[in-house]
């Protein structure tokens, strides 16, 4: 069976046995499919014919897209998320574009135990990719791995587009032996060789780092040899250092016997002497008691003496007090005294010079008069 959607492509599908069966292809916001679409493929040929631009094209790039595709160029836009319905005049976008395949397996040659194999692919315009197995979220690998050998793939001659044609016709040998690869199943070695060859070089790889880490842990070998040589005398220094803790455990033990037995001896004597000393510590109770009186006793007379000291000390003071009085005024009458004995002193010495001064006038008066007297005979 082929199916055939215009100038552009084919879908190519046959109801050959050990072949996989297109049975429906659903069609949900891809492209320009905006409302749910489902189309079945019946036995024989379908094929999908209309003018150019009815969006024939689409239902191949649907199937190239579900299969895997990640080339956004070969779906004929500049990114991915041009593959959502954009809206129209009529119509608003959509945020989500869902492609699901439906297969027959009948024959179980998918290895999964559906007699219909359905595997859905799933876009949103936050750039979010999910993958879909009989409604079962998986990996674009788990796809790959599943339909591998089987003529199916994004890459393989399921959809032979007209750049496919033209590579068959091509006078290039490597662009027609590509083609016969894939339709010759050869594309699967190829993958298996090329995945053997990274995990060839991987496990190189992981051999070298192998080899580094047993270098790494023969010297880690030799260190710890060295270290339980180090053990080994460490547990026998230390079995010889508990044997001689033991010997000294033993002699102390001993000792300590031999002291119990002194501690015992001395006891029992101190227990034959427990009531002689009962009878001095009664004693010696009554003795503090009579001593406590007595202290008793002295702390009331020497209160007593006490106050009569505070009261013979008032006395004194106030002695002391009047005492000062009489010498501030021994001192006050001293001074007086020596104030009057020297204004005497300066009234002697004064008198004299008034009668020194006296008896002067005197001579002077007399002076006065004779030469008066002198004075008034010449006169005469």
């Amino acid at each position: 069976m082929s199916t055939y959607t215009g100038a552009n492509s084919f879908l190519r599908d046959t109801g050959r046995p050990n072949q996989l069966r297109l049975t429906r292809l659903e069609l949900h916001g891809f492209k320009s499919f905006a409302d749910r679409t489902d189309m079945r493929f019946d036995t024989g040929v379908t094929a999908i014919v209309g003018p150019n631009g009815c969006g024939k094209s689409n239902v191949s790039d649907a199937v190239r897209w579900v299969l895997g595709e990640q080339r956004a160029r070969l779906l004929r836009g500049a990114k991915m998320e041009e593959v959502i319905f954009q809206g129209s005049s009529a119509r608003r976008p959509v945020n989500l574009a869902e492609v699901s395949l439906f297969f027959e397996n009948d024959d179980g040659q998918l290895p999964v135990p559906f007699q219909e194999v359905v595997i859905t692919r799933r876009l949103s315009r936050s750039g979010e990719s999910e993958y879909f197995l009989n409604r079962t979220a998986c990996r674009l690998r788990d796809i790959h791995d599943l339909v591998r050998g089987t003529g199916l793939g994004a890459d393989s001659g399921v959809v032979i587009e007209s750049r496919m044609i033209d590579a068959l016709l091509s006078d290039r040998p490597d662009d027609r032996r590509e083609l016969f690869d894939e339709a010759a199943g050869v594309g699967l070695y190829r993958d298996r060789r090329r995945a053997t060859e990274r995990s060839l070089e991987q496990t190189s790889v992981d051999l070298a780092r192998l080899n580094d880490l047993i270098n790494e842990v023969t010297s880690q070998v030799r260190s710890l040899a060295r270290q339980r040589k180090r053990a080994e005398r460490h547990t026998e220094i230390t079995a010889r250092r508990f044997a001689v803790e033991l010997t000294l455990a033993s002699r102390e033990m001993a000792a300590w016997k031999d002291e119990l037995e002194q501690l015992e001896i001395r006891l029992a004597s101190l227990h034959e002497r427990a009531p002689e000393c009962h009878q001095r510590v009664l004693g010696a109770h009554a003795a503090r008691d009579a001593a406590h009186a007595g202290r008793a006793r002295a702390e009331t007379a020497r209160h007593e003496r006490a106050r009569a000291a505070g009261d013979a000390r008032e006395s004194s003071l106030k002695l002391e007090g009047e005492i000062a009085v009489a010498d501030e005024r021994h001192r006050n009458a001293l001074s007086q005294r020596q104030r009057a004995e020297q204004e005497r002193s300066e009234g002697a010495v004064l008198g004299e010079r008034v009668v020194a001064e006296w008896d002067l006038a005197c001579a002077e008066e007399v002076q006065m008069d004779e030469a008066l007297r002198t004075a008034s005979g010449r006169e005469e």
